[in-house]
């Protein structure tokens, strides 16, 4: 790694946070920002108060000291903390991939150890294959660059990348994301729990909100619909056969939630299957049903005929702590 070029980065990030200011802590002059250092992986220390830094100079000395100490990764990654996504980011103007300094072994630990690894790949002259080397280290689409993209851009890929690291689901869930078959594309807040236990509809209701803490899942686009199909491709056996929580109640069609919120009102009625639904107040819950390639609705008696089902949760983020508990798979 070129530690020159990665000062003036650093260096150049100060700038931008404090243009058109002074840093000092004179209460006479109108410009000045008060700046602190706090360092903590284990333990935070405090590395300058608010009225050590009276310069830029003094901000950039202050900060490559504090860079300048290198701590044990035990240190820096592993916690009992279960609750969040650990990230590594790396900037590197330069790969070593040979022997004893070849990176992956460690990067490929890491990622088995369930953290993620964003690298920024800072091109110089000569630095040929740089952001493919770095690629193989990342975690799947957190590779970035600095070859095309402002400062602004490049910050907001790795905000990006740091808030779907930090929007993730319990293991053995599958996360909602743009594309079921591309584990790189753009997730959302929604965890997936597909349950291969036959059971009627309402008792698969019923274990997804007393068991796993859920609801039955919601498909309210045709997008959603498809995404779950090929989940349920990849984990049931044909013909595809599951309940989701689309139901009738009290003269409507409805989207269960989870307790204590208002069902939500059918919008779109995209996916019936031919014939359905069938007018019948005994037939209130809904299921997929295979058709040709793909699956459609279908209303059922929600007392009879098991099924395989899906349930739904939001995914663990700063809003939504999940616990060792709240995070068990079924």
């Amino acid at each position: 790694m070129n530690t020159d070029r990665l000062k003036d980065v650093a260096a150049n990030i100060l700038i931008v946070f404090s243009s058109g200011t002074r840093i000092g802590s004179d209460a006479n002059e109108p410009r000045t920002t008060r700046l602190g250092l706090v360092t903590y992986n284990s333990v935070a220390t405090q590395k300058a108060d608010l009225n050590q830094y009276q310069s830029y100079f003094d901000a950039n000395s202050g900060v490559f000291d504090a860079l300048s100490i290198v701590v044990d990764t035990t240190e820096s990654v592993n916690s009992t903390r279960g609750h969040y996504k650990k990230v590594v980011i790396v900037y590197a103007s330069e790969y070593k991939g040979d022997e004893e300094l070849d990176p992956l072994p460690i990067a490929d630990r890491l990622k088995a150890s369930d953290v993620n690894i964003i690298t920024v790949a800072y091109q110089q002259p000569g630095s040929v294959g740089l952001l493919n080397n770095l690629t193989q280290i990342a975690s799947s689409g957190f590779s970035f660059s600095d070859d095309d993209s402002e400062l602004g851009i490049l910050n907001g890929k790795i905000q990006s990348a740091l808030s779907q690291s930090n929007c993730f689901c319990p293991n053995n869930w599958v996360q909602y994301r743009n594309s079921y078959s591309d584990p790189a594309s753009y997730r959302s807040g929604v965890c997936l729990q597909l349950v291969s236990i036959l059971a009627t509809w309402t008792a698969a209701k019923n274990v997804c909100r007393m068991k796993l803490n859920t609801n039955l899942a919601t498909e309210f686009n045709q997008a959603k619909h498809d995404f779950i199909l090929d989940a349920v491709k990849a984990r049931f056996a044909p013909p595809y056969q599951y309940h989701i929580g689309l139901n009738y109640v009290s003269g409507s069609w409805v989207w269960t939630q989870p307790t204590g919120r208002q069902q939500v009102p059918l919008q779109q009625p995209f996916m019936w299957s031919s014939g359905y639904p069938q007018q019948s107040s005994t037939q209130s819950g809904v299921m997929n049903q295979q058709n040709g390639l793909g699956t459609g609705w279908q209303n059922i008696a929600t007392m009879t005929s098991g099924y395989n089902y899906v349930c739904e949760t939001y995914a663990c983020d700063t809003d939504n702590y999940c616990d060792a508990q709240s995070i068990k798979s079924y």
